[in-house]
């Protein structure tokens, strides 16, 4: 990691706040956040691992991450210190280094919506946690999850919750793409409300939708795609297209 970019690494972490009793410190809060942000972009996922890691490397990371002594953290001392550490602050950190090291190179974002139950992680009654998430393809990242409870028809009211945030902390982002649930008005609403442009799957079982669009683009010009995929389930067989199409586009909306 270059010099300026481990400077606006710290820059954005320092802006949290140290929950800890200014007595008895040893080891600075901030330096322990990177410690950790930097061990988990080396695929560390455990805090004895990142603990270990450091160890081993602690000439190199002890006085960039601004520590003073001459053992890094134990890893109990890191659990604590990330016990008492607000996820959103810790958003809130990466939301503001990704806007500065994205917004040199990239400007503005395209992401897309997607949910996914993470059968790994586990809620309080022992079920897997469906996830709502806001990737952005070209550089690889993860904007933001959510929790979404209950059954994947709450997606489209989870991000429409969460809307405001996630411009607030990437204004950058100027394209949401995602599959034909999230096509409903009053997400697109708000959508639009942000000053963002959206892509969205439009389906024959969206009714006044879907005949209004179709109207639109009656007169439009059309084409053989670019690919075409198929699958079969159960018995069923359908088709995805890619690139120009042949029959109504999936564009349901821009600004």
């Amino acid at each position: 990691m270059s010099s300026p970019t481990l400077d606006t690494l710290l820059t954005a972490f320092q802006k949290t706040h140290d929950p800890r009793d200014p007595r008895g410190i040893r080891h600075d809060y901030h330096g322990v956040l990177v410690l950790v942000f930097l061990g988990l972009l080396a695929r560390l996922p455990y805090i004895s691992h990142i603990q270990r890691w450091a160890t081993r490397y602690w000439r190199t990371l002890k006085e960039p991450l601004g520590f003073t002594r001459n053992k890094p953290p134990v890893d109990t001392t890191i659990s604590r210190i990330l016990a008492k550490t607000t996820l959103q602050e810790l958003q809130d950190a990466l939301a503001e280094f990704l806007n500065v090291l994205l917004s040199e190179e990239y400007g503005e974002l395209t992401a897309s919506v997607d949910g996914k139950t993470a059968k790994q992680s586990r809620d309080k009654n022992g079920n897997p946690i469906h996830l709502l998430n806001v990737f952005a393809h070209h550089v690889k990242v993860t904007l933001n999850q959510w929790s979404v409870t209950d059954d994947k028809t709450n997606e489209p009211n989870c991000l429409k919750t969460n809307l405001p945030k996630l411009f607030e902390q990437y204004p950058m982002l100027r394209l949401l793409t995602g599959d034909a649930i999230f096509a409903q008005r009053p997400l697109l609403e708000v959508l639009k409300e942000h000053g963002c442009d959206y892509l969205f799957q439009l389906k024959a079982n969206q009714g006044d939708a879907f005949e209004a669009v179709e109207h639109c683009f009656k007169e439009a010009p059309t084409k053989k795609p670019d690919a075409v995929s198929y699958s079969k389930k159960k018995g069923t067989s359908s088709n995805e297209y890619f690139g120009a199409t042949s029959t109504l586009p999936t564009i349901f909306g821009t600004r």
